[in-house]
């Protein structure tokens, strides 16, 4: 799909990026939001402190920039059975 006028992807993601932030700031000002930090699920209600939510746990960070590295990978879809029938 050709992008019709003469702004890059790039600009698009970023335009993009930003609006999504100056939103997110707008409802986090009035209501509760989640977000993820450093590998953990927040929350953040008005005038208050973020409170953790949840640690997530079994991400290898070095793994992830290991695998990021070397390109696309193809994720193959498979049948599965479920356990209760």
């Amino acid at each position: 799909m050709a992008i019709q006028d003469q702004m890059s992807e790039r600009e698009i993601a970023t335009a993009a990026a930003l609006v999504l932030q100056k939103h997110f700031i707008e409802v986090a000002c009035t209501r509760t939001v989640l977000y993820l930090q450093n590998d953990a699920i927040m929350s953040k209600a008005p005038n208050s402190t973020p409170v953790l939510i949840k640690k997530l746990s079994g991400r290898n960070p070095d793994l992830a920039k290991k695998l990021a590295s070397r390109g696309t990978y193809k994720i193959k879809k498979r049948d599965v059975d479920p356990i209760n029938k």
